[in-house]
Formats: structure tokens, C-alpha cells, sequence
């Protein structure tokens, strides 16, 4: 018979479990995850904060970019109806390429080195990972330790949310198997990036349940560690964020209370606080990224009307966007369900979430590149990722039964509990 203590203990054991698989399902998996330019950017970095020369570091980032590449090459080999009976050529394909690139990958222009140079938070937390177990291994650890926790914050999010155990690790899950994972898991910035903006929802969530020590400093935590891993995204972040909560304040009578307000104020001062940063730092702004969208990453000359161009290519965007998507409309119908769930749990953390959600799609619209679109937007896949788990939780939920003499419902939680009233309408 089984022991009923262990049974007790599963649910608090199977987040853990849940990410343990992920993490193995990813290791299987890591063969086809692609060492790219940006990686290569990255890798650089981590090589120069292990005290390597540029010129050193340059070398090592290449050589780990070209063997990739080769393999790469080779695997697109065995596929190949006719090519997949000859002798692989790794090595020579590798050492052409490490010829090609002695100077380091193209784009070399100073301008758009200096987008990474403002993005040091990554390869300076995987540069002893990077010297450990090389470039791509070392970078990849990093983003995946990134991407799981990132589904344990979302589990631990929706759990304080009040939403059942099953609906928070199905949140959970939902993170590991969407897009959010799929690039979190690759020698990029997507995974640490994940986890800090699910670290700013579960802050944000701390702060409406007028958790504030907690989530201000959590919060603020997370902010300032965002600006260092990509500045502009969290830039972006940042003005969304307060915008929801002002938002709250404003239209929500129950977050009128002083966790909403230090959100407010936290939220607000960060959108402030960031661009006054990069400012003050020299960091890239708005135009050159416009003028990196539009010049091929400077390969071309630099254009006289960027934002005229940005309009233009967005309605050409999101008009085919839109087409692609009426034919297959998963990414919608679950943006809906996603966005009706979270609402109907709680307003203000449902405008802080969609809210989130949104800045995939502005970063996209900045820089509307239809290869990397999925890539671009990725965080609108948070919105679905919270909100399905609490939309199912909520059709579950059994009908309260009511006396006759009863004429309106007491005022309760999702779980049918009563409770005062608080931020969550």
C-alpha cells in the first residue's frame, strides 16, 4: 500500500521533477542548437572577462563558431539524399572558416559592437561556465539554468495566485514546451532574459498582494540585472510595467493600497532611471538601432528617414503577420484564453502580465526582421503560459452550492474560499 506521507510529498517534489526533464530533454537536444553570430558576440565577451587579449578572445570565439558550423554542415550532410553515403569533412570545413574569419565574424563595424558591449550581464555570469567546459557548452548551461528557473518562477507565480497545484505546474510545463524554452535553451540571452521578466511578474504579483519588502526588493533585483543582461529590452519592460500599474491605480479601487503604489513608483522610476542611464553611459539608443535594422548592421549606408522606413515595413509586416495567422491561429486563440484567464483572477496582475506579454510584440515592431520574428516576440508566449493554466482552473472549478434564500454570491477567491477584499479585482 502506499506510504501516505509520500503522497503528500509528490506535489512538492514534482516541480523539480518537471524541470529535470526539461533540462534532460535539452541535453538530448543540444546537438541541434545552433552556435550563432550572437553567440559568437557573446562568447567573445566571456573570453575578455577570463583576462584573454581581444585579439585572443576573438580567436577562441571563432574557432568554437566554425567547428559548430562544421558540424552543422555535417549533420545537413546526412540528411542529404545523395551526399549522405560520403565521408564527412569537418575538420577542413572548419579550419576554412577559422581562415575566413581571423578578424573575427562580420559584422565588424564599431557601431554595432557597441550594441553588445552594452549587454554584459550574460557572458559575465557564463565566462566561468565558458572556461570550464568551452564556448558553446558553457554559454548554453547558463541559458538553461536560466530557462528552468524560469518555469519554477512561473509555478511559484501562479501558486501564488491561489491557483490550484495541477494549473501551477501545468503553467510550468506550458513554459518548457513553447517557444519561451526553445530559444531559452540556446547560447543566447533569451534564457536569462526569461527568467528576469518572470521574476519581475512574480515581484509585481508580491507587490499586489502587499507583499512590499519582498517584492521591492525582488523588483529591484531583477531590473537592475535586466539592464545589465539587454538594456533595451528592459528599457522596454520598464515603461510597459508602469504603465499597467499606473494604470491599476487609477481604474482598480482594490490596488489603491501601498503595495500598488510602491509598484507604481518602482515600475515608473525604473522607466526613468534606465534611459537616464544609457544616456549617461553613452549606451546605443533608439536611432541606432533603427539605423542597425536598416543598414543590414551598417554593411550599407545609413539612412536619412529611419522612422519613416520603421512605419512603412511594419504595415508590410503585421498585415502578413496577421494573414500567417488566420491560417493557424494557435498563438491568438491562446493569447485570448491566456489574457481571459489572468483577468478574471485578478485585473491588476492580468494588466501587469499582458502588459509583459506586449513588449515581444513592440520589440518586434522595432525591429520588424521577419527571419527572427518568432525569436523578436517570443515574450508574448507568458501571456498564454500564465493565463491557460488559471482559465482551466477556473471552467474546473465545481458550482458553490447556494441556500434558496440566497441572493448573491460572497465574495471569495477562485477556490471559492472567502476572503477580504484585496488587489485582486
Amino acid at each position: 500500500m502506499p506510504d501516505p506521507e509520500k503522497r503528500r510529498r509528490l506535489p512538492r517534489v514534482l516541480p523539480a521533477l518537471v524541470a529535470a526533464v526539461f533540462v534532460l530533454l535539452h541535453v538530448v537536444g543540444y546537438p541541434a542548437t545552433r552556435f550563432s553570430n550572437d553567440s559568437y558576440r557573446y562568447a567573445r565577451q566571456a573570453y575578455e572577462f577570463l583576462g584573454d587579449s581581444p585579439r585572443e578572445a576573438t580567436r577562441k570565439a571563432v574557432a568554437a563558431y566554425c567547428a559548430d558550423t562544421a558540424r552543422l554542415v555535417d549533420r545537413n550532410r546526412r540528411l542529404h539524399q545523395l551526399e549522405f553515403r560520403e565521408p564527412g569533412r569537418e575538420a577542413a570545413y572548419a579550419a576554412r572558416c577559422e581562415r575566413k574569419y581571423a578578424r573575427g565574424l562580420e559584422p565588424t563595424d564599431p557601431r554595432y559592437e557597441e550594441i553588445f558591449h552594452a549587454r554584459p550581464g550574460y557572458p559575465l555570469v557564463a565566462a566561468p561556465f565558458v572556461a570550464l567546459l568551452g564556448a558553446k557548452a558553457g554559454l548554453t548551461l547558463v541559458a538553461l539554468a536560466c530557462t528552468a528557473l524560469a518555469g519554477y518562477l512561473v509555478h511559484r507565480l501562479l501558486r501564488d495566485l491561489r491557483a490550484p497545484p495541477a494549473a501551477a505546474v501545468l503553467g510550468q510545463v506550458l513554459c518548457y514546451v513553447t517557444p519561451l524554452a526553445s530559444w531559452g535553451g540556446r547560447p543566447l540571452a533569451e534564457g536569462p532574459t526569461l527568467a528576469l521578466m518572470t521574476a519581475l511578474l512574480l515581484a509585481s504579483v508580491w507587490l499586489l498582494r502587499n507583499r512590499v519588502p519582498a517584492g521591492a526588493v525582488l523588483f529591484t533585483g531583477a531590473m537592475a540585472c535586466g539592464v545589465a543582461v539587454r538594456y533595451s529590452s528592459f528599457l522596454v519592460v520598464a515603461l510597459f510595467l508602469a504603465v499597467a500599474a499606473v494604470a491599476s491605480l487609477l481604474f482598480v479601487r482594490s490596488a489603491r493600497h501601498r503595495g500598488g503604489r510602491w509598484l507604481a513608483g518602482l515600475s515608473a522610476g525604473s522607466a526613468l532611471a534606465v534611459p537616464a542611464l544609457g544616456k549617461a553611459l553613452g549606451l546605443p539608443g533608439t536611432t541606432d538601432s533603427l539605423q542597425d535594422t536598416f543598414t543590414l548592421h551598417w554593411t550599407r549606408p545609413e539612412i536619412a528617414d529611419p522612422w519613416q522606413a520603421l512605419v512603412r515595413l511594419n504595415l508590410n509586416y503585421w498585415q502578413q503577420w496577421l494573414q500567417k495567422e488566420a491560417l493557424a491561429p494557435l498563438l491568438l486563440s491562446l493569447l485570448a484564453a491566456g489574457a481571459w484567464g489572468v483577468w478574471r483572477r485578478s485585473v491588476p496582475v492580468a494588466l501587469c502580465v499582458i502588459a509583459m506579454g506586449a513588449t515581444g510584440f513592440a520589440t518586434a515592431a522595432a525591429h520588424p526582421v521577419a527571419v527572427e520574428l518568432d525569436r523578436l516576440y517570443v515574450a508574448v508566449w507568458l501571456i498564454p503560459v500564465i493565463g491557460v493554466p488559471l482559465a482551466l482552473a477556473r471552467l474546473n472549478r465545481p458550482a458553490p452550492v447556494r441556500s434558496p434564500t440566497e441572493d448573491r454570491p460572497t465574495a471569495g477567491d477562485d477556490d471559492g474560499a472567502a476572503e477580504p477584499e484585496t488587489a485582486w479585482r
